[in-house]
């Protein structure tokens, strides 16, 4: 087993990073645990990318690791699960944005509440990491299919920030492509994410242990390996 003892971890994100339907173990202490990193963990569940009032907002967490001064060997993070989310049964609860042209023009300390997106946002993180943190190997995390997720949507925001990274140059691991976890598939559903609302089923959105011992941390670890 390849150890990364030395190695300074840093998690961004939401409730899935986090480990929230799983006491809060989260894929940051699955890689402590296993791999020997040093845990420093930002993420919150609930977090957006783009900007929503009362939630937690993931490009404050990355401004706060800023000001920290860590030097990471390896950043983990995740977004647009909430940002797809539609509060109002209606509309994104976060807008997905457009595209910049270029790498120029971003400052995530600039950012500004007010009539964020999506990718405008995402983009800022990812100009910060690279600005920031030039000596760390970024992995996005990609979530898998959730039943608690409108299917276009989930998959309009999941290939927005695919194209990001690429564009900037940040690692994917894809569980939406790489993993067969589907919860809008009962079984799934009931097998890999935890009953955090007492339904007496699985919620679709959180992975329990066996969610991410089987579904996420073999492809999470593949890619870090390959960085």
């Amino acid at each position: 087993m390849r150890s990364f003892a030395n190695n300074n971890l840093l998690v961004f994100g939401d409730s899935i990073i986090n480990g929230s339907g799983n006491n809060n173990f989260g894929i940051g202490e699955y890689l402590a645990k296993n791999y020997g990193f040093k845990l420093f963990k930002y993420c919150v569940g609930g977090a957006r990318t783009g900007y929503n009032a009362g939630k937690s907002w993931i490009v404050d967490q990355v401004i706060t690791a800023v000001s920290d001064r860590l030097t990471p060997g390896y950043i983990v993070f995740n977004g647009f699960t909430n940002d797809c989310n539609m509060s109002d049964g209606v509309n994104c609860d976060v807008p997905l944005g457009e595209i910049a042209n270029g790498f120029d023009g971003f400052d995530i300390f600039a950012v500004k509440k007010e009539n964020t997106d999506f990718s405008n946002c995402f983009e800022n993180i990812l100009h910060a990491l690279k600005t920031y943190f030039p000596e760390a190997k970024p992995l996005f995390v990609r979530p898998h299919k959730m039943g608690r997720r409108d299917k276009t949507a989930q998959a309009a925001y999941g290939e927005r920030a695919v194209c990001l990274c690429k564009k900037w140059g940040v690692e994917v691991a894809d569980i939406y492509e790489e993993s067969d976890l589907d919860t809008f598939k009962d079984c799934d559903r009931d097998k890999y994410t935890a009953d955090t609302y007492g339904w007496g089923r699985g919620d679709c959105t959180h992975p329990n242990a066996r969610g991410y011992e089987e579904k996420y941390m073999p492809i999470i670890i593949k890619h870090i390996n390959s960085l």
